[in-house]
């Protein structure tokens, strides 16, 4: 309810507003096409104007109808969009009204001013002009290739600093595997003397053990046996 008291009353006074601009643009168009001369310029102006004031309400109302709840926003797009549609057809016809009367007006001042003289140094002008034009753009066609080859040797002194840097730090892990695969060989070393005396400690405690029970056994024989 909120929104209806507050945002939706903008939305409608703005809808307002804009349909008493589009009465007024379509109402100059008509009366554009009964006028002539300085007066249907300053009318298209003004119409002109007019249709540019009509977009940013229109751009207003878009405004609020995206805030507004799921309920009302269906109904105030579509007010929107026949708006625009309604905008964009009388701003065509002020565009063919626009264009016919200029190129009217075009023709006028053509007729108007005559034929011209005839001034043999005119087309010399006109080459040096554009001589110099073609020189000017060559110029800074060749300017900007400069920049792009100077940008292009840069970037390539930096990708060879990169591939250096990469090659160091591949050497470098190259040298720390080296030393590793040497450390793992007299570690393996190391692990094999162990496992020999270990064996060999075995085999003297099975001998100590062996000497033992016959000891024990020739004990027991000649005690109790014999």
């Amino acid at each position: 309810m909120a929104y209806r008291g507050l945002n939706s009353e903008k939305f409608e006074d703005l809808g307002e507003e804009l349909d008493v601009l589009c009465s007024e643009v379509q109402s100059g168009i008509e009366k554009i096409q009964r006028l002539d001369g300085e007066l249907k310029k300053q009318k298209i102006r003004e119409v002109q104007k007019q249709i540019e004031d009509s977009k940013i309400i229109l751009e207003d109302m878009e405004e609020e109808a995206v805030i507004a709840p799921g309920a009302y926003r269906n109904k105030m797009n579509a007010r929107v969009r026949n708006k625009s549609r309604e905008l964009e057809k009388m701003k065509r016809d002020l565009n063919k009204i626009t264009s016919g009367f200029q190129a009217s007006s075009a023709r006028d001042d053509l007729l108007s001013t005559g034929p011209k003289e005839f001034d043999p140094n005119a087309s010399h002008r006109n080459k040096l002009i554009q001589g110099t034009e073609i020189m000017n753009r060559t110029s800074d066609s060749i300017a900007r290739s400069q920049q792009v080859a100077a940008e292009s040797e840069q970037i390539g002194v930096e990708i060879i600093d990169e591939l250096d840097t990469q090659k160091d730090s591949l050497i470098r892990t190259r040298d720390r595997l080296h030393d590793t695969d040497e450390d793992l060989n007299q570690s393996r070393k190391i692990l094999t003397r162990m496992a020999f005396r270990v064996a060999t400690n075995k085999l003297i405690m099975g001998i100590i053990i062996l000497v033992e029970l016959v000891i024990v056994g020739a004990i027991v024989y000649v005690r109790f046996i014999k």
